[in-house]
Parts: C-alpha cells; sequence; structure tokens
C-alpha cells in the first residue's frame, strides 16, 4: 500500500506529461496552422515548459499549500514562514520524479517502443522474405528526436534542481545521477538510431536556455 501510494501519483504525472506534446503538435499544426517542422516543434516547447512549470509550483505543490491554508488564515502575518516550512515537504515527491524518470523513462527511451513493437509484430505474422524493400525500410527505418518534447524534459530537471538546491539539498545528487545517464542514452541514440529530418538552424537552443534561465528566476524567487 505505501508503495502503492507513493509511486501511483508519480506514474500518473508522467502518463499525464507524456500525452501533452501529441496535444500541442495537433493545436499547433491544425488550428495555428504553423507551416514548418521546426516552428511546431518550437511551440511545442514553449507550451511543454509552461506547463511543467505551472505544474511544479501550483498542482503538485497544492497538497502543501492547502495544508498551510487553514494556519495562514489564522495568522496572515506568518504566511512565507508557513510555506517556508511547508514547501520543501514536497521534496519526497520530486525525488521519486526523478528517480521513476531515471530508473523507468530513460530505459524506455532506449528500447524505442514504437519501432520495438513494430518490428515485434512484423516478425510475428510476416515473413521477411515476402516483403517488400519500401516495407522492409518502413520497418527498420530511424527515428527523430522530437527537440520540442526532448528540451523541456530536461528543463523539468533542471528546475527542479533549481527550485529544491537551497531548500533541499538532496535533490542535487539524485539530479546529478538523471543527467549523467541521461548523458549516456541520449548521446548513444543520437550518434547510432536517430536521423535529422530537417534543419532548424539552431533556432531551438535559444529557445531553450531562455526557458532555463526562467526557470533559474522562478527558482531564485522561491
Amino acid at each position: 500500500t505505501t508503495f502503492v501510494n507513493g509511486y501511483l501519483p508519480v506514474v500518473a504525472l508522467l502518463s499525464i506529461i507524456g500525452i501533452l506534446p501529441k496535444i500541442f503538435e495537433s493545436i499547433a499544426m491544425k488550428f495555428e496552422s504553423r507551416k514548418t517542422k521546426t516552428d511546431v516543434q518550437r511551440s511545442i516547447l514553449g507550451r511543454y515548459f509552461y506547463y511543467q512549470l505551472a505544474n511544479i509550483y501550483i498542482t503538485v505543490t497544492a497538497g502543501s499549500i492547502w495544508t498551510a491554508f487553514s494556519a495562514i488564515v489564522d495568522h496572515p502575518g506568518a504566511v512565507f514562514e508557513i510555506l517556508g516550512r511547508s514547501l520543501p515537504t514536497m521534496v519526497g515527491f520530486f525525488v521519486s520524479l526523478l528517480m521513476t524518470k531515471t530508473l523507468a523513462g530513460l530505459p524506455i527511451i532506449m528500447l524505442r517502443p514504437p519501432s520495438l513493437l513494430r518490428r515485434i509484430f512484423v516478425k510475428i505474422c510476416f515473413r521477411q522474405k515476402f516483403l517488400t524493400q519500401r516495407e522492409i525500410d518502413e520497418v527498420y527505418k530511424k527515428e527523430t528526436l522530437d527537440i520540442g518534447v526532448e528540451y523541456p524534459t530536461q528543463l523539468l530537471v533542471i528546475v527542479i534542481c533549481f527550485t529544491y538546491a537551497c531548500i533541499s539539498p538532496i535533490i542535487l545528487p539524485v539530479g546529478s545521477i538523471y543527467f549523467l545517464c541521461a548523458l549516456i542514452v541520449y548521446k548513444k541514440q543520437i550518434l547510432v538510431f536517430y536521423t535529422a529530418e530537417y534543419e532548424g538552424g539552431g533556432v531551438m537552443f535559444p529557445a531553450a536556455c531562455q526557458r532555463a534561465l526562467i526557470g533559474l528566476t522562478m527558482s531564485q524567487a522561491t
């Protein structure tokens, strides 16, 4: 029971976070009518990052703030002191979140489930010698790195580490382990599996740097 109660919220949050990029992509292409893939990815990056930032400061911390609300009503002059005691209690959730991303999220990225399922389906249902070269190429095609999804994913960990670095420094070694594992995983994936379908001219990198500074500003305010 303790294990389920501890990890079920984390799994539910990661599931919602995994669905959102497809929704944001559909909004950018069908509602906003963005024409280039770079523009679509930039739109996803912005929305995805700000959602995760709001998720940190509103949704996840709502429990601790709600717990402290009655005390704030009774002693409104001590609001910052009360919040200062209640907000650090959420560090356990974020440690669980980073551990889940390290031990489950990164291995899933290495497995590349869409490609894996595609190959398993073909091996079970078809004989490769009867497939055309075009069908074989479709099965074994390389994948594209979705910058609009991957940048906010890393920025989320950065913002969490920024926010709790002074409040609860225990987050720092957990974040360091995540980035060490992420370096190994993404380096291999980019060198071996991922291929570029378009060229953005590096316009995504300044956007990622700007949002890292926004996260740093928010953490300093916290």
